[in-house]
């Protein structure tokens, strides 16, 4: 599980009205919480092929009432030291999920798409690409 404060979609997180942000242990550690069912967010990160990225790339760029169909069976395979990473925030009930794609240039990660936020239906439908 990867420390929310440290990807790059953090700022887009923090400024988002459905999260609250909270701290404590003298501000060691910050929990994010979706404030409409006040579940915790928790924070990944996975890393992807050329071939993998390019597609989950497309996927997002789908409409979300599309998404779900355009998702079909495809199970991205997570690969070590990937071309492409996947920044994925979600509660812990799955009502909320904020993702960002980005690809390996220039000797670090650059957004390849902005932070997608997705609830309800169409956040569980996007969790299982992850």
């Amino acid at each position: 599980m990867a420390n929310i404060k440290n990807l790059q979609m953090w700022n887009t997180i923090c400024a988002d009205a459905r999260v609250s942000i909270s701290k404590s242990l003298f501000g060691l550690r910050t929990t994010a919480t979706y404030t409409p069912s006040n579940s915790v967010i928790d924070a990944e990160s996975f890393e992807y092929t050329p071939a993998d990225g390019e597609r989950l790339k497309r996927l997002l760029d789908t409409p979300p009432e599309k998404l779900a169909s355009a998702i079909g069976d495809f199970r991205p395979k997570t690969a070590v030291n990937g071309n492409y990473m996947a920044e994925v925030c979600v509660s812990r009930d799955g009502a909320f999920l904020a993702v960002q794609l980005l690809q390996f240039a220039h000797l670090s990660y650059e957004p390849v798409t902005d932070v997608l936020i997705f609830e309800g239906e169409t956040a569980h439908a996007v969790r299982q690409l992850f």
